[in-house]
C-alpha cells in the first residue's frame, strides 16, 4: 500500500484490517491459483507477492503532473502527489500485471466456468 503517505507498519495494519473486514462480511474475492511445483522460484516469489498485496491499494489519475523534472500520471493532494505508476504509492502496476500478464487465462476460465455457468443456470431456472 502507499508507503509514501503512511508509515509502512500503518499500511500493513490498514491492509490487514481490510482483509479481516472482507472475511467478516463474507465478500468473495478472486483466489489466486497455487503455483505448479515445477515453476521457477522467480514465478513463485512473484505469485507470493501478489497474494500478500491483497487487497490492492489502487489510485486512479488522469492528470499528468511534473515531478522531479519528469511527467507522471497521478493525483495532486494538499499533502503531496500520488503517482499511479510508482509502486511505493500505488498497487496499480501489480494489479495490471496480474490482470493482463500473469493470471488472465485463469480469470477467463473462472469467468466462464463459474460466473457464466451460474448466470446461465439461473436464467434457465427462471424460464421454468
Amino acid at each position: 500500500m502507499c508507503s509514501c503517505c503512511y508509515p509502512l507498519h500503518l499500511c500493513c495494519l490498514l491492509s490487514f484490517q481490510v482483509r479481516e473486514e472482507i472475511d467478516k462480511c463474507g465478500i468473495k474475492i478472486y483466489q489466486f491459483p497455487d503455483c505448479d511445483s515445477d515453476e521457477d522460484d522467480e514465478i513463485k516469489q512473484q505469485d507470493k507477492g501478489l497474494k500478500e498485496s491483497l487487497p490492492f491499494a489502487v489510485i486512479g489519475g488522469n492528470t499528468v503532473l511534473e515531478v522531479r523534472g519528469q511527467r507522471v500520471r497521478g493525483r495532486l493532494y494538499p499533502w503531496g502527489i500520488v503517482e499511479v505508476e510508482n509502486p511505493s504509492h500505488c498497487d496499480f502496476g501489480k494489479l495490471r500485471n496480474m490482470l493482463i500478464r500473469t493470471h488472465m487465462h485463469d480469470l477467463k476460465d473462472t469467468t466462464n466456468d463459474c460466473h457464466y455457468e451460474n448466470y446461465r443456470a439461473q436464467c434457465i431456472q427462471n424460464m421454468t
